[in-house]
């Protein structure tokens, strides 16, 4: 009746890797109401990277996100969802986080301020109130804060049920789940038609100039709620990917007091300015190396679309897959002592062979990955240099769960002081 849940409902990442080991480079299983094929190993990525856009789509599993907040990015194959992808990525780069960086430091530290004295600080719920923050800032100018909590609860609902199918469909038929969809429905289009009404005269066009002014593959504009969805994007990955990769940096920093020395060193060297962030290696490599070990994204679901063949098996169509792409993250093959924290590893090679996946592979990459790295590498150093962080619970061992994403849980709280 379980099959594998008990076993995914943790470190899914691990599953992945002890599964893989025991069983080879394809393999079923079972969750609850759930059947998948595994697909593992560095030629499951190039297999993803190479046939990906042939032989599978993402409907299935990500189109809860399209159908309730207008998502479309995630569904769409071919050239509809490349010019799509190549709109949002204006919206979404590194160059609009530098436009506002003043902003953005100064609402990090002014958090980073209210923190201090805390004794047992709930790190996930922090860090997601923090990068929530932080993205409206950067994206859209338009603050969530004050519907933070409707935000985080709608959207991890939202994948709970669709991707994870951790409850049945009808429980998004709920209420109280309608009203928040509702609320959040009219934020998005309220910031929109906002900016219609008082355009911007001067500085970078961002996430809301870019849903505005976007047409379709085929010059047609796109209708409303693709647009509220755009505009959306950014604050569905801020709530969840961007807080948990803060989370785990700092859970890494905790275990590996010898990073935290070289990282706070080099963070306390001169102004922290948006040029400073490329000339951080070891702030990056602390970046890259959590992404690593604990990876956002562990896995790629999608459903077979047309039949192949893979590593000697046939794999059908309607088939549901996931394609563990952090396997490799913890073969020593490809990352020598993989459960050795090491920031000085070689990623970008890694990254080019495809055997360093923490935001997947192939035409579905994660969109906001460069914003979340240069993201995280800010934030940490922002925080080394005005706080000191201890666990709350020296004893308490970490307990990663697996929805809505990988996170350390409820359980993660840290003391904070001042420097």
């Amino acid at each position: 009746m379980l099959g594998n849940a008990l076993r995914m409902m943790g470190d899914v990442q691990q599953f992945f890797v002890d599964t893989y080991r025991e069983m080879g480079p394809a393999y079923r299983v079972r969750a609850l109401n759930q059947a998948f094929v595994i697909l593992a190993g560095e030629r499951a990525n190039r297999f993803l990277l190479e046939h990906g856009d042939e032989v599978f789509s993402s409907e299935e599993s990500f189109g809860g996100l399209n159908r309730e907040f207008g998502m479309r990015v995630h569904v769409l194959r071919g050239r509809p969802h490349r010019h799509l992808r190549k709109v949002l990525a204006g919206g979404l780069s590194r160059d609009l986080l530098a436009a506002r960086w003043d902003e953005v430091v100064a609402e990090t530290e002014r958090t980073f301020d209210e923190w201090r004295g805390e004794k047992a600080l709930p790190v996930v719920d922090s860090f997601q109130r923090l990068a929530a923050a932080q993205l409206s800032i950067a994206l859209t100018g338009a603050s969530s804060a004050g519907r933070f909590e409707t935000l985080r609860k709608a959207f991890e609902l939202v994948l709970d049920v669709t991707i994870a199918g951790k409850w049945p469909s009808a429980t998004l038929k709920w209420p109280a789940y309608r009203r928040a969809r509702a609320e959040i429905l009219d934020f998005a289009r309220a910031a929109l038609e906002e900016r219609q009404a008082f355009p911007r005269t001067e500085g970078r066009r961002d996430l809301l100039d870019q849903a505005l002014d976007a047409v379709d593959e085929n010059g047609e504009p796109y209708p409303m709620e693709v647009r509220a969805g755009m505009a959306l994007q950014g604050y569905f990955a801020g709530i969840n990917t961007l807080a948990y990769l803060y989370s785990f940096m700092l859970h890494a920093l905790l275990r590996n007091p010898e990073v935290a020395a070289r990282v706070t060193a080099e963070a306390d060297e001169a102004p922290l300015t948006f040029e400073r962030l490329r000339a951080m290696p070891a702030a990056q490599g602390l970046t890259l190396e959590t992404l690593r070990v604990y990876p956002p994204a562990p896995g790629s679901a999608r459903t077979v679309v047309e039949d192949f063949d893979f590593e000697g098996y046939r794999i059908e169509q309607g088939r549901r897959v996931l394609v563990a792409t952090s396997v490799p993250h913890q073969l020593p093959e490809h990352f020598p002592d993989p459960g050795r924290f090491d920031i000085g590893r070689d990623f970008a090679t890694a990254r080019k062979a495809s055997v360093y996946a923490p935001f997947s592979v192939g035409s579905h990459t994660c969109l906001g990955a460069g914003m979340t790295e240069v993201l995280s590498v800010a934030t940490m150093a922002m925080l080394l240099r005005r706080l000191t962080i201890t666990p709350a619970h020296p004893d308490r061992p970490l307990r990663i769960t697996a929805t809505p994403g990988p996170n350390p849980g409820k359980r993660f709280q840290v003391r904070v002081g001042g420097r």
